[in-house]
């Protein structure tokens, strides 16, 4: 699938968010996504011990979505999914095998082996994020910037006025912004809303326990960007975001350090796993990270 151009965007350079710390004009950022494995335990032998000692406390499915960041506690389908997916795309891009990928989680607030995954070993130098929202996980991927991505799905609502979660999502502006919207447009702009303020604390290595009201981003039907803290902080850094809709109306977002605009391409998942097992591609030759491989007919 080609880039969504039109949804590149550039960070705000508001003194209230920060300064951009601008390195390059532009990242390309690769997403993956797929509906969950059916059969999770199947691909146990991808994952490393620190992984598959977390898929032994985790529930085989879902729990409800928190009120902080409208997300479903990860359940195993999701973890294991999303760990394949990452190694098989990380494969893919450095030309080695989904074997040679390793990722080492350490929480920033416990050092518990959870949170953002880090890319150490023969891929090193990818940046990696993980988004489960039911029917669907995605990974994003981009070289050489730390990235992120938040993912949401449309959930049934019934009744009118704000949904509550709204007074812990949003800024006062951002919900008078909501309150002038039909109660229809208000479903997807809330999902963009989410999508973005996620992959912005994923993008500047902040834990998602983070209050999503602590700052701003831009209305839903402008181009996406980080507009400020509150109370005002210069000393974090401005990702550039872009939207990025997914399957099943789902909604994304992605959030990208030290660049003036972001270029998603998506990528169906399924693509990785050809015949139910990770696609085989040939070891490319040092020296020229970044290019997808060719697969091993």
């Amino acid at each position: 699938m080609p880039p969504f151009l039109a949804a590149t965007a550039a960070p705000a350079a508001a003194g209230a968010a920060g300064t951009p710390r601008t390195t390059r004009p532009h990242a390309e950022c690769h997403i993956w996504s797929m509906p969950p494995l059916a059969q999770p335990s199947a691909w146990f032998g991808l994952l490393d011990g620190a992984e598959l000692s977390r898929c032994s406390s985790m529930p085989s499915t879902s729990s409800g979505p928190s009120m902080q960041s409208g997300q479903s506690g990860p359940d195993l389908a999701g973890f294991v999914t999303g760990r394949i997916l990452a190694r098989t795309a990380l494969a893919r891009l450095a030309g080695i095998s989904p074997e040679e990928v390793l990722l080492r989680t350490a929480c920033p607030d416990c050092g518990g082996p959870h949170g953002k995954p880090q890319i150490v070993g023969a891929a090193e130098g990818w940046e990696l994020s993980i988004a489960h929202s039911g029917g669907v996980v995605a990974v994003a991927l981009a070289l050489g910037s730390p990235v992120g991505i938040g993912v949401q799905r449309p959930r049934p609502r019934g009744g009118a006025g704000r949904p509550p979660e709204h007074e812990l999502l949003l800024t006062p502006v951002e919900r008078a912004e909501m309150e002038r919207l039909s109660q229809a447009r208000r479903v997807r702009a809330g999902l963009a809303y989410r999508a973005r303020k996620e992959a912005v604390l994923k993008a500047i290595g902040e834990s998602l326990h983070t209050p999503l009201s602590d700052f701003a981003v831009s209305r839903p039907d402008r181009p996406p960007a980080l507009l400020g803290w509150y109370p005002p902080d210069g000393g974090r850094p401005v990702p550039a975001i872009a939207d990025v809709p997914l399957a099943d109306r789902h909604q994304a977002a992605v959030a990208v350090l030290g660049v003036r605009s972001v270029l998603p391409t998506v990528h169906d998942g399924r693509d990785l796993l050809p015949g139910g097992r990770p696609a085989r591609w040939r070891r490319r030759p040092r020296g020229r990270p970044g290019s997808p491989a060719d697969r091993t007919r």
